[in-house]
């Protein structure tokens, strides 16, 4: 959830939904694979699962995971084009004043 969280908040003044912002820069793009990897290897990787007392999930509860996420990123980008609208309203109504 937090990674999209993280594409929502990088456009806070605009949509998150255009070619542009989904390019982003390199930057967050290489930390969305480095946080996926690793958040693979804990959850998979034998080892890693002995050092931190992880267990594997299922290919299910993994789709369930990220569904809220892309649901989670739905919600606040909603909320983020209505919030967007009314303020430009509340501008518009004041220039008019």
């Amino acid at each position: 959830m937090e990674i999209f969280h993280l594409f929502f908040i990088r456009n806070i003044y605009g949509t998150s939904l255009t070619w542009k912002a989904v390019r982003g820069t390199r930057m967050v793009w290489t930390v969305v694979i480095v946080i996926t990897v690793a958040q693979f290897a804990l959850t998979y990787l034998p080892f890693m699962q002995t050092v931190f007392a992880t267990k594997p999930i299922s290919l299910k509860d993994g789709m369930l995971i990220v569904g809220v996420g892309v649901a989670l990123f739905a919600i606040i980008e909603t909320e983020k084009q209505i919030r967007l609208r009314l303020s430009k309203k509340v501008m518009n109504d004041d220039v008019r004043a």
